[in-house]
């Protein structure tokens, strides 16, 4: 099983590859969007899912757990100084292929987004290899991350490519 595949992609890019993605395996994509609410919503293709790759003030990531149809999942309920908040991270699902999106920050740079299989369900592994196969063959290896061709054209044009907006120029990706 690989470790965490780190990549940059425009939200262009990121649907090109899951429309590859999606012809080839049957899964949905789980998303919590409110922690202030339990509610999983379950989205069948990546193009329904809004604000995709685009960082808001006050929010980190927007993460997507690719799973088989039927898995059940449930957000749980924790109790912080706001009051009681719901989590959906990897131990409420047993099996999965996690994406945690990044994507555009407010000032225009392109942070590092990164995926993993969490589990060893055959159905996620499957995904997983079809996810990390469709990516070697259309996004470019650079610097040891994977770069879609949207963001690439961006790169060359100017566009700052980091793995965090608080990281330093030379930090940056670059091309060589």
């Amino acid at each position: 099983m690989r470790k965490c595949t780190y990549f940059y992609a425009t939200p262009d890019d990121f649907h090109t590859l899951m429309d590859l993605v999606e012809a080839q395996e049957t899964f949905v994509y789980a998303v919590h969007p409110d922690c202030t609410s339990p509610e999983v919503l379950l989205y069948d293709r990546s193009r329904e899912i809004p604000d995709l790759l685009r960082m808001f003030p006050g929010h980190f990531e927007h993460s997507l757990y690719l799973v088989p149809p039927g898995t059940r999942m449930q957000a749980s309920a924790f109790q912080n100084y706001k009051g009681v908040r719901y989590a959906f991270r990897p131990p409420e699902v047993s099996s999965a292929v996690v994406i945690q999106l990044y994507g555009q920050h407010p000032d225009g740079a392109l942070i590092q987004s990164n995926f993993w299989a969490h589990g060893t369900a055959t159905d996620v592994l499957r995904i997983e290899a079809a996810l990390f196969r469709n990516m070697r063959r259309t996004f470019r290896n650079m610097g040891g991350s994977k770069v879609g061709p949207d963001a690439y054209a961006q790169l060359l044009t100017g566009r700052r490519l980091t793995w965090t907006i608080k990281a330093p120029p030379e930090a940056d990706l670059r091309v060589d």
